[in-house]
């Protein structure tokens, strides 16, 4: 129980922070481009998409043809910018992955600001290995996570997770404290010896021995009428139930008496007015005809 508690909890959490990585690739429909001209086919994050990741941020824009070329790397990261709501600018770098040479990754250098849109902007002249150029600008926009919501749900998580641990574990203890108490061993059992035990009680709580064994008597008889009332619940539980199973006993014997047929005498079925079965009767009929031939 325990374990499965927290093993839930956990992945509760993990669920949650998990999303914090994930992002989806989207297609952008452009008109083609005229014939020469470089063409953005696809961006990450998509135009408008939301819950993006303040740390560790890159933009990727893909391109329908090779733009890899180093050479060009620093005329092509003066035509992307990205910048929040107040126009402010945040510096990034330029990447490229060895088997996605169509791809320009722009890697953020700084974190940005939670619940926040951003704008990015490509515009025209970004050159490709071929020597060909983005003929118009290319706009899109992508906005970060609440992280407010995703702490608050991190902390409930963790809250939840320790209750149930301290649940699981105060029930073990209890758990334990009760079979050490049944042996004989424990604070628990030292206890129950203490409240049998007049010169230790009149020890521990200063009092005179016969003021202990009158504590002690008191207390028994507090035990012993619980234990009776215990034992005459117990009692009527027990007659109550043979009760209801002595008539459902004597009902079953009133269905089966009612449906069997008794006769004053031996005789067969026929002779006491019963019916014989088809398949007997047929079986008869059948033994006659052989008997004929």
């Amino acid at each position: 129980m325990k374990r499965r508690a927290v093993l839930t909890a956990i992945i509760l959490i993990i669920a949650v922070l998990s999303a914090n990585i994930a992002f989806a690739e989207n297609t952008i429909l452009i008109a083609p481009a005229p014939s020469g001209t470089l063409q953005i086919v696809k961006t990450v994050p998509d135009n408008g998409e939301e819950g993006k990741q303040v740390t560790n941020m890159a933009v990727k824009i893909v391109f329908d043809e090779d733009v890899s070329a180093s050479a060009n790397d620093a005329a092509n990261a003066n035509c992307i910018t990205i910048k929040d709501p107040d126009g402010k600018s945040y510096p990034f770098t330029i990447a490229h992955h060895p088997k996605s040479p169509n791809e320009i990754w722009c890697i953020l250098e700084g974190d940005l600001v939670a619940d926040t849109e951003y704008t990015v902007t490509v515009s025209a002249g970004v050159k490709a290995t071929s020597g060909n150029t983005l003929s118009s600008p290319y706009t899109f926009t992508f906005k970060t996570r609440n992280t407010k919501t995703d702490t608050t749900i991190s902390m409930v998580l963790t809250f939840a997770m320790m209750g149930i641990m301290i649940f699981a574990t105060t029930r073990a203890q209890n758990k334990k404290r009760e079979e050490d108490t049944a042996k004989g061993k424990g604070a628990a059992a030292l206890e129950k010896q203490t409240q049998t035990d007049p010169y230790r009680l009149a020890k521990e709580r200063g009092i005179s021995v016969e003021e202990a064994q009158a504590v002690i008597a008191k207390e028994k008889e507090k035990i012993d009428k619980k234990n009776a009332s215990g034992v005459k619940a117990r009692e009527k539980y027990e007659a109550d139930k043979a009760a209801k199973e002595a008539e459902i006993e004597r009902r079953l014997k009133e269905i089966h008496d009612a449906s069997v047929y008794k006769v004053k005498a031996k005789g067969s079925l026929v002779e006491h007015g019963g019916t014989l079965p088809k398949a007997v009767l047929k079986k008869q009929a059948a033994r006659r005809k052989s008997k004929k031939k």
